[in-house]
């Protein structure tokens, strides 16, 4: 077995210098990956933000609903208990009026 001697033909210089140029390549990838997530990382800061501040103003609405809907039921409480008095007028009426028409003679 005979081995045959391997001649290089790249000087130690260029080798070197090659991975030098690899190695700040990929340094200034690592450096636009770094940049693109902390933009990233800051705009999704923002949007939490503005959803919070959006989550502020639904719960100020949210208690003005609130606050109108108990005023609108009282108003149709209100509104109720005069309905069920003209009602009841209404059945007094038809009743009186059955009565007398029956009996015309009754209160005497």
């Amino acid at each position: 077995m005979n081995q045959d001697s391997v001649k290089v033909t790249y000087s130690l210089e260029e080798v070197l210098g090659q991975i030098n140029q690899k190695l700040d390549r990929m340094d200034e990838k690592f450096e636009n990956f770094q940049k693109d997530v902390d933009e990233k990382f800051d705009n999704l800061q923002k949007e939490i933000v503005e959803v919070k501040i959006g989550q502020v103003r639904l719960e100020g609405e949210i208690k003005n609903l609130e606050v109108e809907v108990k005023g609108i039921g009282k108003r149709l409480d209100t509104q109720e208990f005069i309905n069920r008095s003209v009602v009841v007028g209404f059945v007094l009426a038809i009743a009186a009026g059955t009565v007398k028409l029956f009996f015309p003679s009754f209160p005497n």
